[in-house]
């Protein structure tokens, strides 16, 4: 799903930038017990912020970011030419950005070691899709990593369910609740090791089991 004008202004934005590196990146990034040498996709990539931090706290052979908005596509590659202050000693000679819808991704299976997503899960529509591909992207024991806004409570959740996603669509967003997201997970292949809720964000870090 494409932002709005909004929406892309607030991604730019400095603020964004400090939640990602002070709230999110150490919970999403940290210990993640993969290999060294990974191959990593940051969905959704936005400004790019999200795969400077993927190359600060992981060794990784190759980071991919992908936006099904060419706009976004662009300012990560702006951010690339030109890091903020803070990442000017991040290796960016591994960082690939690419316009793709991840919802039905060209990428073959069992292509990445992890996958991980900042508060994106939210903009789309065929988020449960999104889920699947991943699972499919993603090698044997592969981490699927990821924050999100706060999920609504099941029970508001299944009462309200016409009303709120008549409201969150106002805004460019799906409602998603707890239950449905650990249903989808799981019912995707997924083995959920860690659903925390810190502030306004949750951090969900599930894996592809083996056979």
């Amino acid at each position: 799903m494409k932002l709005t004008i909004a929406e892309k202004l607030l991604i730019r934005s400095p603020l964004r930038a400090y939640m990602l590196r002070r709230l999110e990146a150490p919970r999403v990034l940290s210990d993640l017990g993969i290999g060294e040498r990974s191959v990593c996709l940051d969905t959704g990539c936005g400004s790019g912020i999200g795969a400077l931090l993927i190359n600060q706290y992981l060794d990784c052979e190759k980071v991919v970011g992908i936006d099904v908005d060419p706009d976004m596509v662009t300012t990560a590659e702006e951010c690339l030419s030109h890091p903020p202050k803070w990442a000017r000693n991040i290796r960016t000679d591994n960082i690939e950005f690419l316009c793709e819808d991840a919802t039905r991704s060209a990428f073959p299976d069992c292509h990445f070691d992890a996958v991980f997503l900042f508060g994106v899960l939210h903009h789309i529509k065929g988020w449960k899709g999104l889920i699947s591909e991943v699972y499919r992207m993603l090698k044997e024991g592969g981490v699927f990593s990821f924050s999100e806004e706060t999920l609504l409570p099941d029970f508001l959740f299944h009462f309200g369910k016409p009303g709120l996603c008549a409201a969150y669509e106002l805004f460019g967003g799906t409602p998603i609740s707890e239950g449905e997201l650990k249903a989808t997970l799981e019912g995707s292949g997924f083995s959920i090791q860690r659903f925390e809720k810190k502030l306004s964000m949750c951090f969900v870090r599930a894996t592809k089991e083996g056979p």
